[in-house]
């Protein structure tokens, strides 16, 4: 004798692969008489413990007598001998639809317990502590004294004698990466030295353009002690 809990099924269509799966009963041929008084004494016994009961159980309650009624019925036969309107029909579909859609939860369910456990180092990612004021991060420095630095980088910078006109692939978003990697074993970069690094004048012009950009954005703090000194620049990072 089987003890069936109606709280135990995720729906009608759950409660009747369970009849199905444990009388081995072929889901395309399904003893429609039997799974349905089997149904229904499931209903009875659950309102009789007075559990409450779904609308969908009591839908399929219905739905069921109803094919079994219309199975009572004669029914049309092709020339092969099989029945056209079969009344099962449309409950087989949905059960091989559902028993389909049930199996790749549980794959999905043994993926994550597979997985649980695992973690996967994320890419590093440097977090700035953002502040509405860019004066927050000039301490003792104006954008003349680092525009400075860089005109005279610029005014350095090797002049090219040649008529062979080429594109620089020189971008903001990979100046800003260079300078944050130059901070991998330092905590304080010299802007001199960092200009020192540049190799001609468009490199100079968008390492510029992403020094302020970063300013702006809070990423870096520069600053200077003394007049005409060199300024330095820190990454303003939030210590977790």
């Amino acid at each position: 004798m089987f003890e069936i809990k109606l709280e135990n099924f995720n729906g009608p269509l759950d409660l009747l692969l369970y009849f199905i799966k444990r009388d081995k009963i072929d889901i395309y041929d399904i003893p429609i008489t039997q799974i349905t008084d089997e149904y229904i004494q499931v209903i009875d016994k659950a309102k009789k413990l007075d559990i409450s009961i779904a609308g969908e159980f009591l839908f399929m309650a219905s739905m069921l007598l109803r094919i079994k009624t219309q199975m009572l019925l004669p029914r049309k036969i092709d020339e092969e001998g099989f029945e056209i309107d079969d009344p099962r029909i449309d409950l087989v579909a949905q059960l091989i639809e559902y028993k389909k859609f049930k199996s790749i939860a549980h794959q999905l369910k043994q993926i994550h317990e597979n997985n649980k456990n695992i973690f996967f180092r994320s890419d590093s990612k440097v977090v700035y502590d953002k502040s509405n004021q860019v004066s927050d991060y000039l301490k003792e420095v104006t954008l003349y004294d680092i525009s400075k630095i860089f005109k005279e980088a610029i005014d350095n910078a090797p002049t090219v004698d040649t008529f062979k006109i080429y594109r620089e692939i020189v971008s903001l978003k990979k100046q800003k990466s260079f300078i944050i990697s130059l901070f991998k074993d330092k905590d304080i970069l010299s802007l001199k030295k960092l200009v020192k690094r540049l190799k001609d004048k468009m490199e100079i012009i968008v390492t510029f353009l992403a020094l302020l950009e970063m300013i702006k954005e809070g990423e870096i703090i520069c600053h200077q002690k003394q007049n005409f000194d060199d300024i330095e620049i820190k990454l303003n990072v939030v210590k977790a």
